[in-house]
């Protein structure tokens, strides 16, 4: 599915649910940004000459809402939220006498476009009229500097643990709200646990943890949780979304659709985070790792970084749309700046003009992949790597001759002959896509020969405008921004975005830590720090975060501990109705919020109860969705950008196609039909009824007891083992799929809310 399909669906089905026409007044921002990356430009390329400004044919104008929506001398043509009822869908679909536009049908990609707008209720910002100087950005919250706070003085000088409780419990202060109280401790070691490696804490971890009375107990087990690997997969996931991550390209049709090389980006990002790498090294790494690397400063592994720009969709190797992408990934990623809408036109909100947007183009466009990607250290010389480059050398001389033997016919675009050498490159790319063999590569971007670019009127590639140098946005520059002069400018670019003097960077990081932590960001749009985004919930400490971040080293660990060792963090979720009534959306975090496990945490924990879970690091994508069943850890399951299987999908799996900020939670019949019916379900359901701790035991309540061990880390009550033993003697002939009575009542276990989510 497309981002833009994406975004167009999730506004139709929030218009639906919306109470009408107030909803209307002011669109989401996920709406407004589909009109005008969308919308906008498909009517200012195929409307505006005929129904704009200049002339209006048929009395009709489309170059304003209010002109729009009042339509032809004939009448209106847009029924709002009824694609089907309005004439101007039926004019672009050509189903009528009048066809529009003249000269030729839209593509289908622009009418379903279109048609997704008109059914969302054909939401349209404010007219052009109002621009960036109208909306003062300079005094907007996200572009002033980041400085260090005074901590605010608190009535309760008690019940903070750590600098940040004493914002928390400020604002709750001044709504006269009481704080919850802190966790017990098997609920605190869970969340902990689940927080910072996605596993399930075992009965013995509990157990030590509860019996520890030192004052560091909580402390001494964030340490070691930090120091798991598996800290990395768990964490590194969460920046894949940010990054798009994929194992193939999207639509193409005569090349090799997967990226032989995907997992060694994602394989570096969960080592970066293992290693508690610097943020701004890791930013300046993704960037311009080739350039470092040159000038002595970064290892051979490190150029995998670079797999953040180029692991994106391919857009039928439109290249325009492919810069576009890495401009969006990395504006958004790092900075929450919508920066692509400027494409066609100057940002309608944020202070970024279109030279901006053109001027990042620059960059990005006087760089190129390599056809020969890097080695990531010299391969060991094993028989097997003998065999795959004895092969690859083959294929590659295949190519090689027919190309010299067929030069003339292929420097004429005989179709028949260029047809053949694209199937003799697809063995060769295959081949290195297929073999385990293969050594891990690095796919970098290198410079290319700078170039000065056009500013594209209306994004056109055919109508190029004024030129303007490589160089930083504007806005982010403390005078006048200066060309980029080291090649292509992208390691000067990693550096401004890295840089302390950057207001959004830091602020940025440690949103995006608050949302993981908490289940609900301290910016609401994380990827989006503009103009039209939410104030903070907690202004002053987004701010001392931020400071505190850069000056702790830009480490991310650092930060993890501050706020795991916080009183805000380890409160109860339990119900506070004075809170609930003052701030029902606990946004001044009056409690901690429960929490629904993520696909990866989900099916990571169902492979750990039932002993299956197999903690090998790293290593090619493996197929987790077919039998027989894979215990390797979801995060390293093969990622189909163009066919996202459907389990994915269901349980809300970030989309590949573009950057995501965080993940929707929805709650559909499908998870519940997968849970009860799965394969894989019924597969680790069994294996944990064959763990000798349950298979050993020879009386239904000591069963019962090993079961609720392993599920769920701790002992069964009176009453949960007089219910289990009802359950078994009710269930003893076998019932739905063939299912045994332990086997449903194990089903059961694993279904139940105490394991799916986190309090």
């Amino acid at each position: 599915m497309e981002k833009t399909w994406a975004i167009a669906v999730s506004c139709y089905l929030l218009a639906l649910s919306a109470p009408g026409a107030k909803a209307q007044e002011k669109p989401a921002p996920s709406a407004i940004e589909f009109f005008e990356t969308r919308v906008r430009p498909v009517l200012a390329e195929h409307c505006f000459s005929c129904h704009g400004p200049k002339k209006q044919k048929a009395g009709l104008r489309l170059d304003s809402a209010g002109h729009f929506f009042k339509g032809s001398e004939f009448g209106p043509i847009v029924v709002k939220g009824k694609a089907d009822q309005s004439l101007f869908i039926k004019v672009i679909r050509q189903l009528g006498d009048t066809k529009m536009p003249p000269k030729g049908k839209l593509s289908e990609r622009a009418i379903a476009d279109l048609t997704a707008w008109v059914n969302m209720g054909a939401p349209w910002p404010k007219d052009g009229s109002q621009t960036v100087a109208d909306e003062n950005w300079k005094t907007h919250w996200a572009f002033q500097p980041v400085r260090k706070l005074e901590l605010p003085v608190v009535k309760d000088s008690s019940w903070p643990a750590t600098s940040l409780d004493r914002f928390i419990l400020a604002s709750l202060e001044k709504k006269g709200i009481q704080p919850n109280p802190q966790a017990d401790r098997r609920t605190l070691l869970r969340r902990a646990t689940y927080d910072l490696i996605g596993l399930p804490p075992s009965a013995e971890e509990i157990t030590a943890f509860e019996a520890d009375s030192s004052p560091d107990a909580f402390a001494k087990v964030v340490d070691r949780l930090l120091a798991s690997p598996h800290y990395g997969e768990r964490w590194g996931r969460h920046w894949l979304d940010i990054a798009r991550y994929a194992d193939t390209k999207g639509y193409v049709f005569t090349e090799e659709r997967r990226y032989p090389f995907a997992y060694t980006y994602r394989d570096y990002v969960i080592r970066a985070f293992n290693q508690d790498l610097p943020y701004d090294q890791f930013i300046v790494q993704q960037l311009a790792a080739d350039r470092l690397h040159a000038q002595g400063k970064a290892d051979q592994r490190s150029l995998a970084a670079m797999g953040y720009l180029t692991l994106g969709r391919r857009f039928l190797n439109n290249i325009h749309d492919i810069i576009d992408d890495r401009i969006d990934v990395v504006s958004r990623g790092f900075l929450a700046l919508t920066v692509t809408c400027a494409r066609c036109h100057d940002h309608k909100y944020d202070p970024i003009p279109t030279r901006d947007y053109y001027s990042l183009y620059g960059v990005f466009a006087s760089s190129v992949e390599p056809k020969d990607l890097p080695v990531l250290g010299p391969p060991q010389r094993t028989p097997a790597y003998l065999a795959f480059e004895k092969k690859l050398h083959e294929l590659e001389q295949d190519v090689a001759r027919f190309r010299e033997t067929n030069k003339n016919e292929l420097a004429k675009g005989n179709r028949k002959f260029r047809d053949e050498l694209v199937a003799l490159q697809k063995k060769v790319d295959v081949w290195q896509a297929t073999s385990p063999s293969a050594p891990p590569r690095a796919m970098v971007l290198v410079d290319g020969k700078p170039m000065t670019p056009h500013v594209l009127i209306r994004g056109n590639p055919s109508s190029p405008g004024p030129t303007v140098p490589r160089q930083f946005l504007s806005a982010l520059s403390k005078a006048p921004p200066q060309p980029f002069k080291e090649g292509s400018g992208r390691l000067e670019l990693a550096r401004a975005i890295a840089s302390k003097d950057n207001p959004l960077t830091a602020r940025v990081l440690v949103n995006r830590l608050w949302l993981h932590h908490f289940g609900v960001a301290l910016v609401n749009t994380p990827s989006d720090f503009g103009l039209r985004s939410e104030p903070p919930a907690h202004p002053e400490l987004l701010d001392y975060l931020a400071w505190r971040f850069m000056e702790d080293g830009w480490s991310i660990k650092k930060m993890h501990r501050l706020i795991m060792l916080s009183r805000v963090y380890q409160q109860s979720s339990g119900d506070n109705p004075q809170g609930a009534r003052i701030d029902p959306e606990n946004r001044l975090r009056w409690k901690f919020q429960r929490q629904r496990l993520d696909f990866e945490a989900l099916r990571d924990s169902l492979l750990a109860v039932s002993g299956e879970l197999d903690r090998k690091a790293g290593g090619a994508a493996v197929d987790i969705l077919d039998a027989p069943f894979s215990g390797r850890r979801t995060v390293y399951g093969f990622i189909d950008r163009q066919n996202l299987p459907g389990l994915f999908r269901t349980f809300d799996f970030a989309s590949p196609d573009t950057t995501s900020p965080q993940r929707y939670q929805t709650t559909v019949p499908q998870q519940a039909l997968f849970l009860l019916n799965s394969p894989f379900i019924l597969e680790q359901t069994r294996r944990l009824l064959n763990r000798p701790e349950v298979k050993g035991q020879t009386t239904t309540e000591a069963k019962i007891q090993a079961l609720h061990r392993l599920v769920y880390g701790r002992a069964a009550d009176s009453e949960e083992v007089r219910l289990g033993e009802r359950f078994i003697t009710a269930a003893e002939s076998p019932g739905r799929n063939g299912l045994t009575a332990w086997e449903r009542y194990g089903q059961v276990l694993l279904l139940a809310n105490e394991f799916v989510f986190v309090d």
